[in-house]
């Protein structure tokens, strides 16, 4: 085994044995408070792809002194750099394996339901929407509130009815009272709708969340994406080993480097296979909406991780 190959293996194996502990992990890679805050914000700022847009954006400049090396020497200064940046993306990679293996929990913000109120419409506006909703649904005429609402609709004009033809038949001391009970029966009849349009707005509003946040971190299967996250993370950390061998070494190491960038298409498909295995889980979770799931996925990784390299990048800072 060549020194090398050893550095790589020796590397690994002692990455992998801190990979289940944050702290563990963040002795070892030694990122500073200022690199961790900065690692951080270009997780924020990879709006368009999430977390997969973050590894591209931190591959791409090492993988661009690689390819000059073709034609030029990397001095150890820009090596050393290369290697911090690796170790931000390594750190960034198995911050986010623990939290997929549940050592690290996903944020939960706090969030009340949304509040619906139908107390101020018109019961007319109401059954105009729910009357236009039957029309493009009829399947609708089942769920339990519209059921509600119609039959309070027909009890109206059952007892509306019944007061019309009593009315007449009244003696005018008693008429007074009369119309009050049958006041009461309407107001009463009327608070129904409007609650039972409120529960429908409101299971709406349910139904429309639940679509929007059904690729949830809290409710995916994130174990699944734990061997792919460590192949990455054991690649990112053989470019690594191998930039530090190369700057250590200072000679005849331009041969390694080349090689290197040539083998760099393993890192690039590993980092792409993430976008896969997203699409894969949304097609379980969401199977008529795996485009924007696999994004939103994306998305609540950058998150997840920029909140946590945030908070200890000012812990230590």
């Amino acid at each position: 085994m060549s020194d090398l190959e050893r550095q790589i293996s020796g590397d690994w194996i002692e990455l992998r044995e801190k990979a289940n502990d944050l702290h563990s992990l963040l002795d070892l890679l030694s990122l500073q408070p200022h690199e961790l805050r900065s690692a951080a914000d270009t997780l924020r700022h990879s709006v368009e792809q999430g977390i997969v847009e973050f590894k591209r954006t931190l591959l791409g400049p090492t993988l661009v002194a690689l390819e000059a090396v073709r034609f030029t020497s990397l001095k150890a200064g820009e090596l050393h750099t290369q290697e911090r940046t690796l170790a931000a993306l390594l750190l960034a990679t198995l911050v986010q394996r623990l939290v997929c293996i549940e050592a690290l929990p996903v944020t939960r913000p706090p969030r009340g339901e949304p509040a619906f109120h139908a107390d101020d419409l018109q019961v007319s506006a109401i059954l105009a929407d729910v009357n236009a909703r039957l029309k493009t649904d009829a399947a609708l005429r089942g769920h339990t509130a519209v059921k509600n609402i119609l039959m309070q609709v027909h009890r109206y004009n059952s007892e509306n009815k019944k007061m019309r033809e009593l009315v007449s038949t009244i003696k005018p001391e008693m008429r007074q009272s009369f119309l009050a009970n049958f006041t009461r029966t309407f107001d009463e009849i009327i608070g129904s709708i409007r609650r039972q349009y409120a529960v429908l707005l409101q299971e709406e509003a349910a139904t429309e969340a639940a679509h929007k946040e059904g690729f949830s971190l809290t409710a995916a299967p994130l174990r699944e994406l734990a061997p792919l996250l460590a192949s990455q993370a054991k690649e990112f950390s053989r470019f690594r080993s191998t930039l530090t061998h190369a700057r250590e070494e200072k000679y005849k190491t331009r041969e390694v480097l080349v090689r290197l960038y040539e083998s760099r298409h393993t890192a690039l498909r590993l980092v792409e296979d993430e976008t896969r295995d997203y699409r894969r889980i949304c097609q379980r979770m969401h199977p008529k909406g795996i485009d924007d799931c696999a994004a939103a996925m994306a998305s609540a990784f950058r998150d997840e991780v920029a909140a946590v390299l945030d908070k200890q990048g000012r812990k230590e800072g």
